[in-house]
């Protein structure tokens, strides 16, 4: 249960990019006009700690079994791609909040953040970390819910300010990037290490990988041009 800071900064760097702009800080944002703000934050912060434990346990769990480890190591690599392609998608959601007072306002922050968050690819990197690093779930626990939580202080604070400097598409962008990269990093690391391949059968997995992703995300960002442009044309 010793904290390796390694983990835990690598945690909270990636969490944080990902949520920056996430849905979830948007629906921070919305509740914020509604609800006081000692309110939200006790309903956000609430929602984090029970998803974050959720994660992390069935994270240190699965990766602490032996006989699946390395299968799951390279899974949650596959998985960092995965989100950073999913980075990619705009956000179509819109997020609601119902009005309340006191305790109820509390408790319907923590459910509707709850809801929008369980199962989110933030959640699941939180997960993935956990399954990659199962000897140190303090860490991840602590990395994930500290970025959690100032992304969504920002939403809170001063997030429409933020996104209007900084637009939501640049951070995906960036985010994405971030992601694509330490998947592949995570795949290299999980196949020398857990599958005793050697530098070249790890460089063509880990290249061929890289391709698919590549061209994914010209795909998806092909299509997104394309629904723009159609969507355009309809309100012409």
């Amino acid at each position: 249960m010793n904290l390796d800071f390694g983990v835990l900064i690598t945690t909270f760097g990636m969490v944080l990019l990902m949520e920056m702009g996430d849905k979830t800080q948007l629906l921070v944002m919305a509740c914020a006009s509604k609800f006081k703000t000692r309110h939200v934050f006790a309903g956000i912060s609430i929602s984090i700690i029970i998803l974050n434990l959720l994660a992390v346990s069935l994270g240190a769990v699965i990766g602490g079994i032996k006989v699946i480890q390395d299968v799951v190591k390279s899974s949650a690599s596959l998985l960092f791609i995965i989100f950073g392609l999913l980075s990619l998608r705009k956000e179509e959601e819109e997020a609601t909040c119902s009005t309340g007072t006191s305790a109820g306002a509390i408790i319907t922050v923590a459910l509707a953040f709850f809801l929008a968050e369980i199962g989110d690819k933030t959640q699941l990197s939180t997960f993935s970390f956990s399954a990659l690093y199962p000897e140190r779930p303090l860490s991840v626990f602590l990395g994930s819910t500290t970025a959690l939580l100032i992304a969504d202080c920002i939403g809170l604070a001063a997030g429409a300010v933020a996104l209007k400097y900084i637009p939501t598409r640049i951070m995906a962008l960036i985010s994405s990037f971030l992601f694509i990269l330490f998947g592949l990093v995570s795949e290299w690391s999980a196949l020398r290490s857990n599958f005793g391949m050697d530098e070249t059968q790890a460089k063509i997995i880990v290249g061929i990988t890289a391709i698919i992703a590549l061209l994914a995300a010209a795909v998806i960002l092909i299509f997104q041009k394309k629904h723009m442009k159609d969507s355009c044309n309809t309100a012409e």
